[in-house]
C-alpha cells in the first residue's frame, strides 16, 4: 500500500529510519476509557455510531527512539506544509513521503491496540491522506493550532511529537459534552463551560489520546512564547463495512488535492462496498445478496453524489473560544 501506487509528485524522503515496532513501539494502555454516554450522547445517537467509545486518557504509542525518529521525519515534512481555514500549518499526505511514517499508520501491533480501545476491530483509514496527518504550530504566538471541531472521520489518535513539556501552551483539548451542546452554545454565543473543557497531562512525546473523532468535540491551543508544536493524528476505519462510515469528502476536497481526494475517496467507498459483499458470505442466501448488493449500489450512488455536489461546500468548525 502506498509503495507504487502513489499521487505523481509525490517522492519518499531520501534519508530516513526503517519503521521497527520492536523498537520504536512502546504501547502502554490508557487507565481510563470514556464512553459517549459519559459526554451526555443519548441511546439513539450512540446506536448510530460503532460503539459508545468516546476518548481514552493519556497512554504511551512510541519508545524515546521512536519518538526521535518520527520528529526527525516531521522536521523533513515541514516543508511541505500547506494551509486552510482551520489550520494555519499542516502536512497530510505524509505517507505518500515517508516509509517511515506510513508504516506506523499501517501498524498491526498499533491497529490491534487501537481496536481493543476502542473496542471495535479496526483498519488503518483506506483514506491515506487520513493516515499521519501532521499539525504544526503557526508561526504567530497565542493563535491556536487548530480550532474547535470535530473529525471527518470516526476513530483516530492524537499524539504529541515534541515534547509538550518543553513549550508554553499548546494543550489538545476536549469538550466533555455533546457536539449538539457546541453548537447550540456556539449558536447563541456563548462560550464553552471552562469545568467541561479537559486538557489532558502528556508527560512527552510520542503520548496520545484517542477518540471517536467525529463525536468529541476538541482542539489545539496555540503557543503561549516561541517554541515548537508537532502533532500527528492517524485514522481508522472499521473492519465490518456494515458499520457506520463517517469520511467527510465535502470536507477533504477542501484541504486536500482535488484529484487526490477524489481518487482515495471513490476508492474508498469502492473498497467499503466490495468488504460488504464478501462480508455477506457464502453461507447467505440469495435473499441476503440481494440486499447486500442494493445497500453497495445505494452507497456508491450516495458517494457520487456527495462528490457532484461537492463545490457547496465549507469548512466547518465551532471557531476559536
Amino acid at each position: 500500500m502506498l509503495d507504487s501506487d502513489r499521487p505523481e509528485g509525490f517522492e519518499w524522503l531520501a534519508s530516513e529510519p526503517d519503521f521497527n515496532p520492536a523498537i520504536h513501539l512502546a504501547l502502554e494502555m490508557p487507565d481510563v476509557i470514556e464512553s459517549l454516554t459519559d459526554f451526555g450522547y443519548n441511546a439513539e445517537q450512540i446506536a448510530s455510531c460503532p460503539s459508545d467509545f468516546a476518548v481514552t486518557s493519556v497512554f504511551r504509542v512510541l519508545s524515546d527512539e521512536g519518538a526521535a525518529c518520527l520528529l526527525d521525519v516531521c522536521h523533513q515534512l515541514e516543508a511541505f506544509t500547506t494551509s486552510n481555514a482551520r489550520i494555519e500549518r499542516n502536512v497530510r499526505g505524509g505517507a505518500y513521503r515517508s516509509r517511515f511514517l506510513r508504516d506506523l499508520c499501517l501498524s498491526q501491533d498499533v491497529t490491534a491496540f487501537m481496536s481493543d480501545i476502542s473496542g471495535v476491530a479496526l483498519a488503518p483509514h483506506s483514506i491515506p491522506h487520513q493516515l499521519g496527518h501532521l499539525n504544526y504550530n503557526p508561526k504567530q504566538v497565542g493563535k491556536n493550532v487548530d480550532k474547535w471541531h470535530v473529525d471527518t472521520l470516526i476513530y483516530d489518535y492524537v499524539m504529541f511529537v515534541t515534547d509538550p513539556k518543553s513549550v508554553q501552551g499548546g494543550a489538545f483539548q476536549y469538550y466533555r459534552g455533546t457536539k449538539e451542546e457546541v453548537a447550540a452554545l456556539k449558536e447563541a454565543g456563548h462560550p464553552l463551560p471552562a469545568d467541561k473543557i479537559v486538557s489532558p497531562d502528556m508527560p512527552g512525546p510520542g503520548y496520545a489520546v484517542m477518540q471517536q473523532g467525529n463525536m468529541v468535540v476538541h482542539q489545539a491551543k496555540g503557543l503561549d512564547a516561541p517554541g515548537e508544536r508537532i502533532t500527528m493524528v492517524n485514522g481508522y476505519v472499521t473492519q465490518d463495512a456494515r458499520l457506520r462510515d463517517y469520511s467527510r469528502y465535502d470536507q477533504l476536497c477542501l484541504v486536500d488535492p482535488a484529484h487526490i481526494v477524489t481518487a482515495e475517496y471513490a476508492r474508498h467507498e469502492a473498497h467499503r462496498a466490495d468488504q460488504l459483499i464478501h462480508q455477506t458470505g457464502f453461507q447467505a442466501d440469495k435473499t441476503a445478496y440481494i440486499a447486500a448488493l442494493r445497500e453497495a449500489a445505494a452507497r456508491l450512488e450516495a458517494a457520487a453524489n456527495i462528490i457532484d455536489q461537492s463545490d457547496k461546500a465549507v469548512i466547518e468548525h465551532f471557531g476559536d473560544e
